[in-house]
């Protein structure tokens, strides 16, 4: 998981907290990927449900059905309440099934332990989660995207991180399990999003120049899912500017620095 900012970005920063993993062939996904902001009859603003989780999918040959789960709570004075909802796997391989829920339920918890412990105690707060799983043939994945929202405050804060766990394992996969020189492929990485960034986001100038949030260290990029178009990296709140800005590093770009057995990414 992964972050930086002000108040909102004091609360995003704690999201370094990525979990990851390796993919396989013929994903399967929910069918959009955004967390909306709303606004409720009271006039704030409320996380909305985007994503439509798939009932099943298969993972190196293994069938599993999915389950759309919803925890909440409030803070003892009422001033802060919770909505986590997470994605989890039922079938297939126990240890698959156990070590990916075990994994989505701590990383929303991640998301959400920061904002309990900085929220705004002036005014109220709510944070939501949505969930969205992709099945590969070597890998079961998981974005959760959170948004934290104060009143009075001018606009809402996301969060963002993400679950990878190898189907053929049960072991979440980092990135230096993904390349064979972490750092050379650190390196390729920040090169990419100098390059993708500007036109996915609009902003600034191609290639991007140097700076904090593209340096070629881990916890820049330690939110990935494996999809069948390449690295799909999601970005943290202000790590550049505000939102959360994904780019999608084709494969191609990472001919020669895939570690053994990662190739299956690939097939995602």
């Amino acid at each position: 998981m992964g972050t930086r900012s002000r108040r909102g970005a004091v609360l995003v920063a704690a999201l370094a907290v990525g979990l990851t993993a390796c993919g396989g062939s013929t994903s399967t996904s929910a069918k959009t990927t955004a967390t909306t902001a709303a606004v409720s009859s009271s006039g704030s603003a409320t996380a909305s449900p985007t994503t439509e989780a798939p009932t099943k999918g298969v993972a190196d040959k293994q069938t599993y059905s999915v389950t759309r789960s919803t925890a909440g709570d409030a803070t003892t004075d009422g001033k802060g309440r919770w909505t986590l909802v997470v994605d989890t796997i039922t079938g297939g391989d126990p240890r698959v099934a156990s070590a990916f829920n075990s994994a989505v339920h701590a990383s929303a918890s991640g998301q959400l332990e920061p904002v309990k412990r900085d929220a705004d105690p002036d005014g109220t707060w709510t944070f939501e989660t949505q969930p969205q799983i992709y099945f590969g043939g070597a890998s079961v994945s998981e974005l959760i995207s959170g948004l934290y929202v104060h009143t009075p405050s001018a606009h809402p804060s996301s969060f963002v991180s993400t679950v990878v766990i190898d189907a053929r394992s049960a072991k979440p996969i980092t990135l230096g399990d993904l390349f064979t020189d972490k750092q050379a492929g650190l390196d390729k990485l920040s090169e990419q999003t100098k390059a993708l960034l500007p036109a996915v986001s609009g902003v600034g100038p191609t290639p991007m120049p140097d700076e904090p949030g593209n340096a070629p260290t881990e916890a820049n990029f330690v939110n990935w899912i494996p999809t069948q178009a390449g690295l799909e990296i999601h970005f943290a709140d202000y790590q550049f500017f505000h939102g959360t800005p994904t780019i999608t590093v084709p494969w191609s770009a990472l001919d020669g620095l895939l570690a053994p057995g990662m190739d299956a990414l690939r097939q995602s």
